[in-house]
């Protein structure tokens, strides 16, 4: 893991993540068909029984990966920085 861009504690050592991954643990986790680059939801496990990520999926851009923080985070649609970016669809 390198770039993260989200981080969300679930408890129970359970953690949400937006973030890049290496190629091996990519491969570790056969996602290989995702690709190597950009960015990956994922879920983190560091319970006493189970140690290791789920890849969830792949965030379509780095925009589209913050603003999915954005909603995890809880921010509502008047903080959004994308907002000021993309107008509004009427």
């Amino acid at each position: 893991m390198d770039d993260f861009l989200s981080t969300k504690v679930l408890g129970e050592g359970k953690s949400l993540h937006i973030a890049s991954l290496s190629r091996e643990a990519i491969i570790e986790c056969e996602a290989e068909h995702l690709g190597f680059d950009g960015f990956f939801v994922f879920e983190m496990f560091d319970l006493p029984d189970i140690k290791g990520i789920n890849i969830l999926g792949k965030v379509a851009s780095f925009d589209a990966g913050i603003q999915l923080a954005n909603l995890l985070s809880g921010m509502t649609p008047d903080q959004d920085c994308l907002k000021q970016r993309v107008p509004a669809v009427p």
